[in-house]
């Protein structure tokens, strides 16, 4: 007869047959959590982690972008006015080291030795060596100080030809987060590259 009833009862002495309560029946099935229920857990751990992540690098690099526009706008509006008191522009070849001569003008620094003189027009101040957080804007190479982006890449000038340039004054650019490019290269280097003529 116990068989007949299936596995939920229980035969007892003196053929009682008292039927097992269903919590009693689910611990003995429900005892932990599946592979498979970890396994879905843990992937969408790492799918929230991964969205975490790039977002993370998004917005570093939106930052970055920010902060090396906002550098040019600077070093632009300060080459205005050296041009406005001067003149001229400063020189400049667009190369590496091209902003070495920039920041001895733009920051009143002839002799390049991280002070300005007295006596000499600091046009940017942000290009002071000496200042807490300017290896943002302003670092030592050999014996020079170059103006740098937010990548910590030299900014490139370049003052001389009109016809050669971008901008009939001078061309300020930064070669973005792959540090490739300029504005003869092909368009997939320079992809990137943040400027004063776009």
């Amino acid at each position: 007869m116990v068989a007949l009833l299936g596995s939920n009862l229980e035969k007892k002495s003196s053929d009682v047959i008292i039927m097992k309560q269903p919590s009693q029946i689910r611990s003995r099935i429900r005892s932990g959590f599946t592979l498979m229920e970890l396994m879905v857990v843990i992937a969408i751990i790492l799918v929230l982690a991964t969205m975490v992540i790039s977002g993370v690098g998004w917005y570093k690099r939106k930052a970055a972008v920010g902060r090396t526009q906002v550098m040019m706008a600077s070093i632009e509006r300060a080459l205005e006015e050296y041009s406005s008191d001067s003149g001229v522009y400063p020189a400049g070849d667009g190369e590496e080291g091209s902003t070495a001569d920039l920041y001895k003008v733009l920051y009143g620094d002839p002799d390049g030795d991280g002070k300005s003189n007295s006596g000499e027009t600091v046009y940017l101040s942000l290009l002071d060596p000496n200042l807490t957080g300017s290896k943002l804007t302003v670092e030592k190479v050999g014996t020079d100080y170059i103006i740098m982006d937010a990548w910590f890449e030299p900014f490139r000038y370049l003052r001389g030809n009109p016809a050669a340039q971008m901008n009939p004054d001078f061309d300020l650019w930064s070669l973005g987060v792959d540090g490739k490019g300029h504005p003869n290269g092909d368009a997939k280097s320079k992809q990137d590259d943040l400027t004063n003529w776009k």
